[in-house]
């Protein structure tokens, strides 16, 4: 066995797995090549999915509170000057 690999180049080829094979000369460019990290795919369409769905949620939710509780037309659920009103209603002194 070759004293000359060192214990971060074993290491290195574990983690892109793939297993030491004894020899010196094989795969002697796979030996230098450095343990890579990766990306879970599921978190970067976590991180873009969670705001999406709490955006949904939040139109879902105006609509159904002022369509179907409140006996109101859709068009005026994305009126400003209704949402205005509301605020209005709750903040009045």
């Amino acid at each position: 066995m070759n004293d000359t690999k060192k214990p971060s180049d074993q290491l290195a080829r574990v983690r892109n797995g793939k297993e030491a094979s004894g020899q010196p000369g094989a795969d002697q460019d796979d030996w230098m090549e450095p343990a890579r990290r990766k990306t879970a795919r599921w978190r970067v369409v976590m991180r873009w999915m969670i705001p999406l769905f709490l955006v949904l949620a939040l139109a879902g939710g105006m609509i159904c509170g002022y369509v179907v509780i409140g006996k109101q037309s859709l068009s005026e659920v994305f009126d400003w000057k209704t949402w205005q009103h509301v605020i209005d209603l709750v903040f009045a002194p």
